[in-house]
């Protein structure tokens, strides 16, 4: 899934309807340099100031996905605006206390290697991980050892988006996240109009001034304060000046976003605003939207599996105690991730598939060193449960979907046709009948297993899981 992730795949998909050098120190990084830095032409930045937004966070998902020993974040990376997933990403972590790089491959049961004279990681979970001075880590996704070797050698020919280099010299020192994606030149005002034409929100609009104004977009940029989750601003910028969207601005939005099942609660809240060439809305975010927007990238993720100094004599140990901490651990972060699939707020079978299958993601991402084995296969069943439910709605909506269109609303009653416009949307509805259906079944099961699982691993270890 981004699906940029749901969020910013929000605000795309409403355009598409209508519209480092090995001794870099901590303090001279800047979303600049990492973006100059990329390999390859890079589409979406993000700089993230953790510790603020766990403090906003507390008590989600989000808040104990993140770790309190990761402190900044920057990050580059092309995105497929199609699957609205990174194709790659590079950046740095910055940590509280890092390990050495011995204890770094033990622990998320990868491998040492040398790249260009700089010591690597290779982690199973399709990564490279760098570990370099001042508590630095330097990570690349996937694990290409061409695409790090280039990295590390500073070699890049790729030229930098105009849009990106703008967003990137924005200041960090009052914002908690910033993220920003290149749009340019994505869609064309013929395609834009024939999408907009049944909005119900743009009925007396301007329909050919507004494709044409849509088509012109460079790119969006989501800001959040650091001084709490109340001041979020998504600015979506333009070549020419979109004052003819701002009184349907808001209205437009939310529609686009209920007719592709990615409706955010928050938005229709939004103040929209515009200034030049930028139209801007204003207000909260909440914690699981901002959890979905995080959800584009990977390396903050990744950097939470690296262990501290403080953490490297637990990992030569194999003692029952260590085996209980780190699967408690486990166990905790999986039941996260669960909550995750459980507290989703998807108003279409769509998006609950794409949701299910980076929830499955996120759990093959966990490391397993010194996990017990019962609570690996535990999560293993949760992980397929998930897939095959994704698969499982896929495939109902497909079906119906070709129903839908080939019936054309029309059916037979044994004595001649006739014909329903209803059809159309009771195909829809028995799609998310079933798709319903079927998600309340994987619960079930989730929750039979979690409960089975928890009675084991306490009775086995003699301690509450």
């Amino acid at each position: 899934m981004f699906r940029l992730d749901r969020f910013v795949r929000c605000f795309v998909v409403v355009l598409v309807m209508g519209f480092v050098p090995t001794k870099l120190r901590a303090q001279e990084l800047t979303l600049s340099k990492v973006l100059a830095s990329a390999p390859e032409r890079a589409n979406a930045i993000l700089y993230l100031d953790v510790p603020s937004v766990r403090d906003f966070t507390a008590g989600t998902p989000l808040h104990d996905d993140l770790g309190e020993n990761l402190g900044e974040v920057w990050i580059a990376a092309n995105v497929n605006l199609k699957t609205f997933e990174p194709s790659w990403e590079i950046g740095h972590v910055k940590l509280t206390d890092l390990a050495d790089t011995a204890s770094i491959a033990k622990s998320v049961e990868g491998f040492e290697d040398t790249i260009n004279g700089t010591s690597v990681v290779w982690s199973p979970r399709k990564a490279y991980l760098i570990p370099k001075a001042g508590n630095l880590l330097g990570l690349v996704r996937p694990s290409d050892r061409k695409l790090a070797a280039r990295w590390l050698k500073k070699e890049t020919s790729a030229s930098i988006s105009d849009y990106l280099r703008k967003q990137a010299e924005q200041g960090t020192k009052y914002v908690s996240v910033l993220l920003a994606v290149d749009l340019e030149d994505v869609w064309s005002p013929v395609a834009m109009l024939q999408r907009i034409e049944t909005l119900d929100s743009l009925k007396n609009a301007d329909l050919k001034s507004i494709a044409t104004t849509l088509s012109t977009v460079q790119g969006i940029r989501v800001m959040v304060s650091r001084k709490n989750l109340d001041d979020c601003i998504i600015s979506i910028d333009f070549t020419n000046s979109p004052s003819a969207l701002l009184p349907v601005a808001k209205s437009f939005f939310v529609e686009v976003l209920d007719r592709n099942q990615a409706s955010i609660p928050e938005a229709s809240k939004w103040a929209p605003s515009i200034s030049e060439n930028t139209l801007s809305f204003r207000g909260t975010i909440s914690p699981n939207t901002l959890d979905d927007l995080l959800g584009i990238f990977t390396l903050q993720r990744q950097a939470t599996t690296v262990p501290s100094s403080g953490e490297k004599a637990a990992l030569e140990r194999t003692s029952e105690s260590a085996i209980i901490n780190t699967s408690k651990d486990y166990f905790s972060k999986t039941q996260g991730i669960i909550k995750r699939v459980r507290d989703y707020s998807a108003d279409g079978t769509g998006d609950r598939a794409q949701w299910n299958g980076k929830m499955a993601s996120r759990i093959d991402e966990l490391p397993t060193l010194n996990v017990d084995p019962e609570l690996v296969e535990f999560a293993v069943k949760v992980s397929r449960g998930l897939r095959g439910n994704m698969v499982a709605l896929q495939q109902t909506n497909i079906a119906y979907g070709t129903n839908a269109v080939v019936n054309s609303g029309g059916y037979g009653d044994g004595y001649g046709g006739y014909y329903d416009g209803n059809a159309p949307y009771q195909y829809r509805a028995m799609a998310r009948g079933l798709g319903n259906s079927a998600y309340r079944a994987l619960i079930a099961n989730i929750d039979q297993l979690e409960g089975d699982i928890r009675r084991k691993m306490t009775e086995k270890y003699k301690v509450q899981f």
